[in-house]
């Protein structure tokens, strides 16, 4: 088993197609694949489709963007294998729409300062139909306003404080858990490293959570260690993904590079299904 868990295509913020992943994902011996596009599981079952053709298995799955409140945390909850889409899709719908109407309010900032930059030409770039700060950043790369994806803009609009940063409103994070969970899926706790959310823990895995992301590019060692912990005392299993985005994302833009442990149960959960 070789199984990357956490990947992103140009359904959402990445910046390959998903036929790009999976030839590389052919070539570097990936036996796994999820396509974890960010609250959007209208592809899942194309991409499964498109991977038997690669002899790659993929897994219906989806990154739920959510928060707690009573933390003041992000939580990213990653959804596996599930069975229907319904609660999920309800979850998520909201975000989409609300992650779209912001990033056309970011345009208007660009604008505002300068810019050449319109609707009309960013939307092409949003192969899924929901735009991201990505897709602002490479259309003014390709149109020559900006030297780098993550330059001098970026810096200006788009790190922390940036004229464009708008926080927009995300779901509770045990509902994301909830959907999941109704849906016959697998929730995952993702990134924690990156999101030093671990406190959310208990309140999650009482809401249905089954797992926590122990292999990803952001989790420390004593992050990790803290995730085996945290597995063991809630009876959790642990899982592992590259979160892959391409160019669009410093850092993640190695396939395969962080893979789930080998005691990790979805891929078998996956062949089950496939032989059902």
């Amino acid at each position: 088993m070789k199984a990357d868990l956490h990947v992103h295509s140009v359904q959402s913020d990445g910046s390959l197609t998903r036929r790009e992943i999976l030839l590389r994902a052919q070539a570097l011996g990936i036996t796994h694949l999820a396509f974890t596009e960010h609250d959007d599981t209208r592809f899942a079952a194309a991409a499964q489709a498109l991977g038997r053709s690669f002899g790659v298995t993929v897994l219906p799955a989806v990154e739920i963007s959510a928060f707690d409140e009573a933390l003041g945390r992000r939580a990213h909850i990653l959804g596996y294998l599930y069975t229907r889409t319904a609660a999920i899709e309800a979850v998520c719908a909201p975000v989409l729409r609300r992650r779209h109407e912001n990033c056309l309010r970011q345009l208007a900032v660009l604008a505002q300062h300068g810019y050449r930059i319109t609707p009309a030409d960013v939307l092409p770039y949003a192969q899924g139909g929901t735009l991201y700060k990505q897709h602002l950043l490479q259309y003014l790369v390709d149109s020559g306003q900006s030297e780098a994806l993550f330059g001098e803009v970026y810096r200006r609009f788009f790190a922390p404080g940036g004229l464009c940063v708008h926080r927009i409103d995300y779901p509770d994070a045990r509902a994301a858990v909830a959907a999941i969970h109704a849906d016959g899926g697998y929730a995952v706790l993702a990134h924690p490293g990156q999101q030093q959310n671990f406190a959310l823990v208990p309140a999650l895995a009482a809401a249905g959570l089954s797992g926590i992301e122990l292999n990803h590019p952001s989790n420390s060692e004593e992050d990790r260690r803290r995730v085996r912990a945290l597995c063991a005392q809630h009876g959790l299993f642990c899982t592992g993904g590259s979160d892959f985005h391409g160019a669009y994302e410093t850092g993640r833009d190695q396939l395969g590079a962080f893979l789930a442990p080998d005691d990790c149960p979805l891929p078998s959960l996956a062949a089950e299904a496939n032989a059902r």
